[in-house]
């Protein structure tokens, strides 16, 4: 089954969408906003795509093509996020769950599963304790970003207003390529530190519970003891000085969070699968560990 999967995640590798092709993509006016969505085609069941802290939807541009030879994908950009509307609140868990729940009403989509980056765990956790009747199944792509600490957060807050129109360098990494222009420019305006600040308490009040949640769930979690492992987050520009408080701070604390999101999940949702991912990074839908997400993700949708 896995050799069959294999082959299938490669052909799909192979038909990829060509360079510089733009999905279709739109706006649906759900809770009183207006939210930008892209729809990457396929006929299947329903798969939900939503992104983490800062994204837009067009971060799953590579990853979402190799699925719809046999699955529907669209994807949902966050209120204050990319193009959608960034209205000063409504930030909090609860409401970004109603968002999800009336787009999904708005498309016509009864049941979905649910692939989600990063923050997107926490509404993922939410939306299926809540709507066990509409969720399928859930994949989790390296959630856990609730566990870091503030000191870390309020460095984003800063260095978002620094950028000057780059946020990519923050996240030096060249995954983030697949970036619209728009969507970057979009997310570097004033209201993008608005839409931050109205949300980052609710950031750090959440925890999640999974003890509601009954549909299957796959977790996939970065994981590494790498001393450098922090340079991953930090600007091209940092100086030396803030790397090595950076790796500092990774020996003594960061990786004990890493480990401890890890076991949050194992714990709270014990029906749930968890793969680590040694020394990858935090988008382990991208780069060197894509085929394996991919793979794994498949052969647990298509059960």
């Amino acid at each position: 089954m896995t050799l069959i999967l294999a082959v299938m995640v490669s052909c799909a590798a192979s038909e990829l969408s060509p360079a510089g092709y733009e999905p279709p993509s739109g706006f649906v006016a759900v809770n009183g906003v207006r939210l930008h969505y892209i729809d990457w085609g396929g006929s299947g069941e329903p798969i939900l795509l939503l992104a983490g802290f800062r994204d837009n939807a067009h971060v799953f541009d590579d990853f979402a093509p190799r699925f719809t030879d046999r699955f529907r994908f669209p994807g949902l950009t966050r209120r204050g996020f990319g193009e959608s509307e960034k209205p000063a609140g409504g930030y909090e868990t609860d409401t970004r769950v109603e968002d999800v729940r009336q787009f999904l009403d708005a498309k016509g989509i009864g049941k979905a599963s649910l692939i989600g980056h990063s923050m997107a765990g926490e509404e993922m956790t939410v939306f299926a304790a809540r709507y066990p009747e509409r969720t399928e199944k859930l994949v989790y792509l390296d959630d856990g970003d609730q566990d870091s600490p503030l000191g870390h957060w309020r460095h984003v807050l800063n260095h978002d207003v620094r950028c000057s129109g780059h946020p990519q360098g923050f996240h030096p990494h060249p995954l983030h390529h697949s970036w619209p222009v728009c969507g970057v420019r979009e997310s570097s305006e004033p209201c993008f530190r608005r839409a931050i600040e109205g949300r980052h308490k609710a950031l750090f009040a959440y925890r999640p519970d999974y003890k509601e949640v009954k549909a299957p769930a796959l977790a996939f979690y970065a994981v590494t003891a790498n001393t450098h492992y922090p340079s991953h987050w930090l600007p091209k520009d940092a100086d030396e000085s803030v790397r090595t408080k950076a790796e500092a701070w990774w020996q003594t604390r960061g990786h004990a969070l890493m480990r401890d999101s890890v076991e949050q999940f194992r714990k709270g949702l014990p029906h749930g699968e968890i793969i680590e991912l040694d020394d990858a990074k935090h988008y382990v839908f991208k780069g060197e560990t894509a085929d394996e997400v991919v793979l794994k993700t498949r052969e647990f949708l298509l059960r």
